[in-house]
C-alpha cells in the first residue's frame, strides 16, 4: 500500500473549539526563537521567464540557481529527460511554449501573485517541527507548473507545490479536465499546508506494512492526520481532512456506528486492498456507510483513536508517536471505546 520517499501524490468557530478540545494541553512552542524560515522557491516564474534567443544559458542558470530540484522536476515531472541530452532544450521550449500550460501559467500567477501567507505557515509549523524533531533535516519548497500533473511531490530534502493544481475550487480547467468534485473541492491555496505536511510525514515516518490490513492503515492514516494537526493548531479539521463542515459534523455524530460497523462486518482486519481503498482512499463518500459521510472517513476514526491514545499516555511525546510502528499497541493503549 505504501511506497517510500517519492510522492508523485472562513474557519467556524465551533469547529476550533472542538478542535482545541481534541488534543491534550500542549507545550508552548517558543517560535520567535527557532531560526527557521521557509520561503517557497518560485521556479515557475524563472522557467517561465526564460529567454527563447539563448535557451542554453537560461538552463546553465536554472541548473545553478535550483539543482537538484531542477533536474528531478525534467525527468520526474514533466518527463522530457535529463538537461544534459542533446534535444533537452528544445523539449522545454514545447513544454513552456504549449498553449494549455502558458495560459495555466497565467492563471497562477494571477492566483499566486506572492506566497506571503503559506510562507508564513509553513515557517511557523517547520519550527514546530524542529522543536518536535530537533534532528531531522527541514525541506526546501519549491513551486511549480506541471500541466496539471501532480498537487504534492517529494523527494530527498525536497518538498514541491504544483500550483496548478491549486488554483480554486471553481477554477474553470478542472471540470474539463474530467476532475471530480470531490476532489477539486480541496484544490485551493488554503489546503497547501496541510497536504505539504501530511507528504513530508509520509516520507520520514514510513508505513509499517508487516501487516498491512485496515486497522493499521487507519491509525498510520490517524497518525499523519494527528500530526499535521499539530504543525499548523490554527487550522480547523475542516480544512486539514479536506472535509466539509457538514462532513466534519456527521463524523462527531456517526462515530460510534462507524466503528460498530467495522467490528459487526469484521473489517478491520481486512488485507484486501480493494477495501481498504474504500474506507481510506478518496470518494465523494465512504461505502457501507451513508452518502452523506465524506471519503476517507475512517481516517477520521484513526485520527480518533491517536487522539485518545496521546491523552491517555501522557508519557507519550510527538517523536514517540511519529517513530511507533506497532498500530496494535495504539489501539490497545488508547482503550478506543466510542
Amino acid at each position: 500500500m505504501r511506497k517510500a520517499k517519492i510522492l508523485i501524490i472562513i474557519l467556524a468557530t465551533l469547529v476550533i473549539c472542538f478542535n482545541s478540545c481534541t488534543c491534550r494541553h500542549e507545550p508552548k512552542i517558543p517560535l520567535a526563537s527557532i531560526d527557521i524560515e521557509i520561503k517557497v522557491k518560485r521556479f515557475d516564474q524563472d522557467l517561465f521567464g526564460i529567454k527563447s534567443d539563448s535557451i542554453e544559458v537560461e538552463v546553465n542558470k536554472l541548473k545553478l540557481k535550483y539543482s537538484p530540484f531542477f533536474e528531478f522536476f525534467c525527468e520526474g515531472i514533466i518527463g522530457i529527460g535529463s538537461p544534459n541530452e542533446p534535444d533537452y532544450s528544445d523539449y522545454l521550449l514545447s513544454f513552456i511554449n504549449d498553449n494549455m500550460v502558458s495560459q495555466t501559467y497565467q492563471a497562477v500567477e494571477s492566483v499566486f501573485a506572492d506566497t506571503k501567507k503559506i510562507d508564513q505557515i509553513l515557517t511557523n509549523a517547520f519550527k514546530r517541527y524542529h522543536y518536535y524533531f530537533p534532528d531531522k533535516q527541514i525541506p526546501a519548497v519549491y513551486g511549480f507548473v506541471s500541466g496539471f500533473n501532480n498537487s504534492v511531490i517529494l523527494a530527498d530534502s525536497i518538498l514541491g507545490i504544483g500550483f496548478d493544481r491549486y488554483l480554486g475550487r471553481n477554477c474553470e480547467y478542472y471540470p474539463r479536465l474530467g476532475i471530480h468534485r470531490y476532489i477539486s473541492y480541496n484544490m485551493h491555496p488554503e489546503k497547501i499546508p496541510s497536504d505539504l505536511l501530511r507528504a513530508w510525514a509520509i516520507g520520514e515516518f514510513i508505513f509499517n506494512d508487516s501487516i498491512d490490513n485496515l486497522l493499521n492503515n487507519m491509525i498510520y492514516e490517524g497518525k499523519l492526520m494527528y500530526f499535521t494537526k499539530r504543525m499548523i493548531p490554527e487550522q480547523p479539521d475542516s480544512l486539514i481532512f479536506g472535509f466539509t463542515s457538514d462532513q466534519i459534523k456527521w463524523c462527531k455524530r456517526n462515530e460510534s456506528q462507524m466503528w460498530a460497523h467495522l467490528i459487526e462486518h469484521k473489517l478491520l482486519f481486512n488485507t484486501e486492498s480493494f477495501i481498504i481503498n474504500q474506507f481510506i482512499g478518496d470518494a465523494p463518500f465512504t461505502q457501507g456507510f451513508t452518502r452523506e459521510s465524506p471519503g476517507r472517513a475512517a481516517v477520521w476514526l484513526g485520527y480518533r483513536i491517536v487522539t485518545k491514545f496521546m491523552e491517555r499516555n501522557k508519557d507519550y511525546q510527538m517523536s514517540d508517536l511519529m517513530n511507533e510502528r506497532d498500530y496494535q499497541k495504539i489501539l490497545s493503549l488508547a482503550k478506543y471505546n466510542p
